[in-house]
């Protein structure tokens, strides 16, 4: 049988035009209309690098507001309004950390107006219950959108499944054996060494016998959100920072590590000064390590009392607008010294 291949090569050219017409097509009309809901924050910088001076990237901290609040403006709305001539725009995704603001610091093009960003950090995003969310696979699947690659090709990997997708079982079944195998390690005497044992103890027992469990339970999602320790060789979300330092350096973009504000206050009277320190140390050992990198760290760790936190029965950073107006003007402060005139 002979093969025309004439034929097979007009048949080969039909199929690479039609994928480039296809590609073309979805890039021109499809691809952005799509991003505002599968990769908002990749939507906004689109748009936002040729109109601000510095970005603001975050999560649900920056935008939420609490329901008596009479200021509405963002933390990054705040910011900007004190740096007049000075132009900064915010762009937020809940639950977002790291690993998905990464891929989006990649995309700034290097000629845009954009020479200053500001990412949150948030402490949480550091432990087991964060990295090892029931939320990480969808937050993949969003990531795939964010790829410095073709958008049709990241289009069908998200449509494919081709990202990491951990089973929420696998996720559960992951942190819990943290809470109950890794080991606090300190020089101070330190009763409960594991978060499963801290968790078990009895903690506000009453006088007619019992304890006051919903004091009890928060007390251990704070436990659960703080009594741990950043490994720099093997945490992810440290890999993910120092991706971001780099990609700064090279695009000449000046980077500020916005610590988030965490409610220390109520970690101390709910556990104790032992949960303060791992959040301490854990800060300390950020502010040490991404200093030195020349990053400016903006340190909001302790800047906000705890009556100025937003949600009384869960630890977030989520702040009402008088929280939110000491997070921005530290953030604006650190700024200001570095804004050329």
């Amino acid at each position: 049988m002979k093969v025309n291949i004439k034929h097979i090569a007009y048949k080969f050219l039909a199929v690479v035009f039609t994928v480039y017409i296809s590609a073309f097509v979805y890039k021109k009309i499809y691809w952005v209309p799509e991003l505002k809901d599968q990769g908002p924050m990749l939507f906004n910088l689109l748009e936002f690098e040729w109109h601000n001076d510095a970005l603001y990237i975050g999560e649900s901290s920056n935008y939420w507001i609490a329901p008596e609040d009479q200021d509405k403006r963002t933390i990054s709305d705040m910011i900007n309004d004190s740096l007049p001539g000075f132009r900064l725009s915010g762009m937020q995704v809940p639950a977002y950390h790291a690993g998905m603001f990464l891929p989006i610091v990649d995309m700034i093009d290097p000629s845009s107006r954009v020479k200053h960003l500001v990412v949150t950090m948030n402490l949480r995003s550091f432990d087991k219950p964060w990295i090892l969310s029931t939320q990480e696979g969808a937050l993949m699947r969003a990531k795939c959108f964010y790829y410095n690659s073709n958008p049709v090709y990241n289009r069908m990997c998200a449509a494919l499944g081709y990202y990491q997708n951990p089973s929420a079982e696998s996720q559960d079944k992951k942190m819990l054996e943290a809470f109950e195998f890794d080991t606090l390690k300190v020089n101070f005497p330190l009763q409960f060494n594991t978060i499963k044992r801290w968790c078990e103890q009895e903690k506000f027992p009453l006088p007619q016998g019992g304890e006051d469990f919903p004091k009890r339970e928060l007390a251990d999602h704070y436990i659960k959100a703080y009594a741990f320790q950043i490994d720099t060789n093997t945490n992810p979300r440290i890999k993910d920072f120092d991706a971001i330092v780099k990609v700064c350096k090279q695009k000449h973009i000046k980077l500020y590590f916005n610590i988030l504000a965490e409610n220390v206050e109520w970690a101390d009277s709910l556990v104790g000064k032992e949960l303060v320190y791992f959040m301490k140390a854990n800060r300390d050992l950020l502010v040490a390590r991404y200093s030195k990198m020349g990053v400016v760290m903006v340190d909001n760790l302790e800047a906000v009392p705890g009556k100025y936190f937003g949600e009384k029965n869960w630890t977030t950073e989520h702040y009402n607008e008088f929280g939110r107006l000491i997070v921005a003007r530290n953030v604006a402060d650190s700024l200001k010294k570095n804004i050329k005139p």
